[in-house]
């Protein structure tokens, strides 16, 4: 038995994914059920013990952790002046909106997307274009000749790239990447690229980070990373920006002073330990995922009507209930049971994301019950 397979009830807790939610499964909110990595836990214990919550300072250690990381994952070279700590990937995208965009210029957004993708641009009172993936050959595909067309327009200055792409679990191949970086080179557009579950990626899938391209598209890039999701820390945060461009790590600085606090003492712990000491960990968690994964997509697929996508990457699938003749198919599986993220928060309304990162046991009885409603 893993210890991936152990259930933590969450009900009783401040949990926003499960909190109040009784005998119903929520398969909604990204972050996973299992238990903090040992390191991490120990690590955390380990700086309460000191007894004071000062001011921590980011250590060299973490700093050189993450670039030895990235070189040996991806044969890209960072250094360590690149790097900017912020307490998670949506602030990055709000001060990129920000900071890299000015008010009468336009933000472009795939769709569908995590929301705050959609919510970042408003925020900043900047305008946002959307242009839609397409599926083509059982695979998401992103759409070149809308973006082309898109970013060609002089107002058009900031890209929002997910990838690996959450909810459609998409992972960019490098051609398609080089495609889009010669786009965006091309008409002048700064990419921001969120690839905070670049290590949940299955099979033979290769995580390839679009600043690592080339100098010239790195330097038009900022990389948005983090081990939050991954590692079973997304209520703790910590993350970090990749700005090679020394302008551009100007502006995202501006942008952010007086709004951004530093990393809080725990979250510091928690990278030095994920990033230092969970290799095995991670490991055990990604082949357990896969199974998961595996799991989901086999019993989904059975349902008449239902279309899905074997996600490449993430812990999320992407589900089409146009063909199954639901009106309302989230309250249809709540009834049953069962909560999923309503796909009009992403883009699409026809659409739930169910994240498949909990225990095995209650994916199962989440799966079973969905089956039980829609195929009686």
């Amino acid at each position: 038995m893993s210890h991936f397979d152990e259930v933590i009830p969450r009900a009783g807790t401040l949990s926003s994914r499960w909190q109040g939610r009784g005998e119903t499964l929520a398969l909604t909110v990204g972050d996973s059920d299992f238990r903090l990595p040992p390191p991490v836990q120990k690590a955390i214990e380990e700086r309460l013990a000191e007894g004071v919550l000062g001011y921590d300072s980011v250590p060299d250690r973490l700093r050189e952790l993450i670039v030895r990381r990235l070189k040996k994952l991806y044969g890209w070279r960072v250094e360590t002046d690149w790097l900017i700590f912020l307490p998670g990937v949506v602030q990055g995208l709000n001060l990129c909106c920000r900071g890299l965009a000015a008010m009468d210029e336009q933000v472009l957004v795939e769709t569908p997307v995590y929301y705050p993708f959609l919510d970042a641009p408003g925020n900043g009172g900047r305008q946002m274009q959307t242009f839609n993936a397409h599926l083509a050959e059982g695979r998401w595909q992103f759409d070149l000749k809308a973006f082309a067309k898109f970013a060609a327009r002089p107002e058009s200055r900031l890209f929002l790239f997910c990838n690996p792409q959450n909810p459609l679990g998409r992972v960019s191949r490098r051609e398609e990447l080089e495609q889009l970086a010669d786009i965006c080179l091309k008409e002048d557009v700064t990419i921001v690229a969120d690839e905070i579950h670049c290590d949940v990626i299955y099979g033979d899938q290769q995580h390839v980070p679009i600043a690592s391209l080339s100098p010239a598209v790195a330097e038009a890039s900022v990389t948005l990373m983090g081990p939050s999701k991954t590692f079973a820390i997304s209520g703790l945060g910590g993350a970090f920006a990749i700005i090679p461009g020394e302008t551009l790590r100007d502006r995202f600085n501006a942008a952010a002073a007086g709004l951004v606090p530093n990393l809080h003492a725990l979250a510091i712990a928690a990278l030095n330990a994920v990033y230092g000491e969970c290799d095995d960990w991670y490991a055990e968690e990604k082949a357990y995922l896969e199974e998961n994964r595996n799991l989901a997509v086999s019993h989904l697929r059975k349902i008449p009507g239902l279309e899905l996508v074997e996600p490449e990457g993430t812990y999320f699938l992407w589900l089409d209930f146009s063909g199954t003749g639901l009106n309302d198919p989230y309250n249809t599986l709540l009834e049953a049971g069962v909560e999923l993220s309503e796909g009009g928060k992403f883009g699409d309304s026809a659409c739930l994301r169910l994240n498949f990162a909990s225990p095995r046991e209650v994916l199962i009885e989440a799966l079973d019950r969905i089956s039980l409603k829609l195929c009686p």
